[in-house]
């Protein structure tokens, strides 16, 4: 009973903290280079996003999930890099192509709209990127509250999306179209395959820690649910799914996509299984 009252009063608080974070908006957008603010990213976004909503520039989150069935598409894929790089190097270069994915939804507890935020990546100037496919339609989506999805990058242009081009409910993943206005953005090159052994990093924003880079390894391929998955040591929790899984030269491995956390008979946490899909996902959705 005691935890319950807990767990009630820990909500309540979040849910006030939030609809506070609304208050507090901010009208620019700005960091010190190599120094992420938190809080100014989700201000952005969410204001932002709001002006795409009153500017009726928005696809409905309704339609958006009914395009989940399309199966194919097709996309410029930017050339692969051979050169291996460092860890600095490869955050400062791939974070360009990363997207902070914001779903904007109605608030229960007061008259503002928030935003749930995401991971997603471009694989296309003109504006095609790649996230989960449950942002779309999954545990944490109610169609009666979300109103749409929006993207923003790192230099803090917000960007609504205007189609789900194609996506995989078996592999988690879906690639969809933004309205770009014509300006190209940075995308981030497809690998062929990796395996277990291999770098794998990842760059995602877990509970909105926004631009958060980990590194770890590729610790196994397998099949599950009938999909091919990936695990990797790379950290990633809530908030990084969608994210790209990168290989020692900033090409995409891999899709952040979920956690399992493996507990022994005393129910003791043991460890936490991060899974990921393999890039192979992405091709089969994309027409030769």
């Amino acid at each position: 009973m005691i935890k319950q009252i807990r767990k009630i009063v820990y909500i309540a608080v979040a849910a006030i903290a939030m609809c506070s974070t609304a208050v507090r908006a901010q009208s620019s957008y700005t960091f010190t280079e190599g120094v992420i603010e938190d809080e100014a990213i989700y201000t952005r976004l969410e204001t932002e996003g709001r002006k795409l909503i009153d500017n009726q520039q928005i696809v409905p989150m309704s339609k958006l999930a009914s395009q989940l069935t399309n199966t194919q598409c097709q996309a410029a894929l930017v050339k692969p890099s051979g050169k291996c790089i460092t860890d600095a190097d490869l955050y400062a270069r791939c974070k360009s192509g990363v997207l902070v994915v914001g779903t904007l939804y109605k608030c229960s507890h007061c008259p503002n709209d928030h935003l749930r935020a995401a991971t997603g990546f471009v694989i296309d100037e003109s504006g095609i990127a790649i996230t989960s496919y449950h942002i779309f339609r999954g545990q944490a989506t109610d169609e009666a509250t979300d109103i749409t999805v929006v993207v923003m990058d790192i230099a803090g242009n917000v960007y609504p999306i205007t189609e789900v081009l194609a996506a995989s409910l078996k592999d988690d993943v879906a690639i969809f179209r933004i309205n770009t206005n014509r300006k190209k953005m940075y995308a981030l090159p497809l690998a062929t395959a990796a395996r277990a052994g291999d770098d794998a990093n990842v760059i995602g924003h877990p509970h909105n820690m926004y631009y958060s880079f980990t590194t770890g390894t590729v610790s196994r391929l397998y099949k599950r649910e009938g999909g091919d998955k990936m695990s990797v040591t790379a950290d990633f929790s809530q908030g990084s799914s969608g994210g790209p899984v990168l290989d020692d030269k900033g090409n995409v491995i891999g899709i952040v996509s979920a956690t399992r956390s493996l507990y022994n008979t005393a129910q003791h946490l043991q460890m936490v299984s991060r899974e990921a899909i393999p890039v192979s996902a992405i091709y089969t959705l994309l027409k030769k």
